[in-house]
């Protein structure tokens, strides 16, 4: 049974495209098949797998606009195991668009359906923000990872505003539920992580076990395009990404969403 998974949080630099494509390469050693989704008009998650979007037959974009189907745009072996449906900076405009259009929240779900058992996970890297793209990752998504970044002092209310979002959603039935907070860029050193490590437990929602720890080699493997935990196997960060695997491995699946389900449209 596939499970999809949506990385997300509203707020930028909280790391989602590093811990989309490394827990997706995680996986995929893991021996699990995984496609990741480049859901971002930032399309960052597909220059961290080494791509451009020129590189791609087709984007995300060309599958929203109709000018191609997710099976035909995939770059397949992007790395051991993992496929990429890549991005581009036309998602914005795409998201501007949806705005006119029936069932817009749905477009993203309907469009993976026919590729979703290939699978073993689809993981989706959204947009830094809550718009019309990442409630279509939430309602594609059976579960939402929630990295938090443990050297800002707004996460803790980035998150907080997002676990509203998806409780207000799951209110007009779209069937998603959280999968964790993931703290990321950990340095127990800093006042500010242990101020956060303090907060997050008081959040409606899990807080995983596997922390991301902060290192100046994500940068490198950033600008290399090569995922660290492929760079620098044996590091501490790659082993918590590993971590982060097996953890999410060892809880239940969420059955999947049936496709004829009522949805209510999301404003």
């Amino acid at each position: 049974m596939t499970r999809v998974i949506a990385v997300a949080n509203q707020k930028g630099g909280a790391g989602k495209s590093t811990v989309t494509v490394n827990l997706a390469v995680a996986l995929g050693q893991a021996g699990r098949r995984v496609l990741v989704v480049d859901v971002d008009p930032q399309f960052d998650t597909t220059a961290m797998l080494g791509y451009a979007p020129e590189d791609a037959p087709h984007t995300l974009a060309d599958v929203f606009l109709g000018e191609s189907e997710a099976d035909d745009a995939l770059l397949t072996d992007a790395a051991p195991g993992v496929d990429l449906l890549a991005g581009d900076s036309r998602m914005a405009d795409v998201e501007l668009t949806l705005v006119s259009q029936v069932r817009r929240e749905e477009f993203l779900a309907e469009a993976l359906t026919e590729i979703l058992p290939r699978y073993d996970y689809l993981v989706l890297d959204c947009p830094p923000n809550l718009g019309l793209l990442t409630v279509n990752a939430f309602v594609a998504a059976d579960e939402v990872l929630v990295p938090v970044s443990m050297i800002d002092r707004n996460a803790y209310k980035g998150a907080a505003t997002l676990l509203s979002t998806l409780d207000t959603l799951r209110r007009r039935r779209v069937d998603v539920r959280t999968l964790g907070l993931l703290r990321n860029n950990v340095d127990p050193r800093r006042n500010t992580f242990q101020t956060l490590d303090e907060a997050l437990p008081e959040l409606d929602a899990p807080l995983l076990q596997a922390q991301i720890p902060m290192r100046s080699s994500f940068h490198d493997a950033t600008t290399e395009g090569i995922p660290l935990v492929l760079r620098k196997p044996d590091g501490r960060a790659a082993q918590a990404f590993r971590e982060l695997a097996a953890e999410i491995e060892a809880t239940d699946a969420r059955p999947r969403k049936t496709t004829d389900k009522t949805m209510v449209e999301v404003a």
